[in-house]
């Protein structure tokens, strides 16, 4: 029997800004008390002088951040790369990797938790360590990507090891399968 462990898009986009945003506050905190306002503001004028550089760069981030989980998903996973699916949700502008085969729930939550770490935590934590407020801001705006991830992880927060998840096809989150009922 799967157990549907998903919410909606209109429920997910609420509760996306709530998961991310106390990281976000923790991390901007966090570089304000090392470095104050003027490296920030300093590093944010840098990025005011480049602005198609910037949105290049973040545009290319997002799609990094779908291409992190399906990686992750197919080699974790053991997933053949025909099972894994990427594309646009035109309705909600949001680019997706979705895996059409059930997996390990550890092999899932590491391919949903992983772009929120290499794109979103380890930037903001070398900008931290750098004093550098490039790194912070690509690393905090990643992080609130990252939002719908943070509220897969908390809808899963419960399900034990060997459990088997199938990414739900058209809401944020998935289904959970017992083996054993198989």
């Amino acid at each position: 029997m799967k157990k549907d462990m998903s919410v909606s898009m209109s429920q997910g986009n609420r509760y996306v800004l709530i998961s991310a945003l106390p990281f976000v506050v923790v991390l901007f905190a966090i570089y304000i008390y090392r470095w104050g306002w003027q490296h920030f503001l300093i590093g944010i004028s840098d990025l005011s002088r480049h602005p198609i550089l910037c949105l290049m760069s973040y545009f290319a981030g997002l799609i990094v951040h779908e291409l992190i989980h399906g990686l992750t998903w197919r080699f974790l996973g053991n997933k053949p790369s025909s099972v894994i699916k990427y594309g646009v949700n035109w309705k909600a502008l949001m680019l997706y990797a979705h895996c059409k085969e059930p997996m390990d729930v550890g092999a899932y939550k590491l391919g949903v938790a992983m772009p929120g770490v290499l794109l979103g935590l380890l930037p903001a934590f070398l900008g931290i360590l750098t004093s550098n407020s490039l790194f912070l801001t690509f690393g905090l705006f990643f992080t609130l990507v990252a939002g719908g991830d943070i509220l897969i992880l908390w809808l899963l927060r419960k399900v034990e090891a060997g459990m088997l998840v199938e990414d739900h096809p058209t809401r944020i989150g998935c289904y959970v399968i017992n083996p054993n009922d198989q």
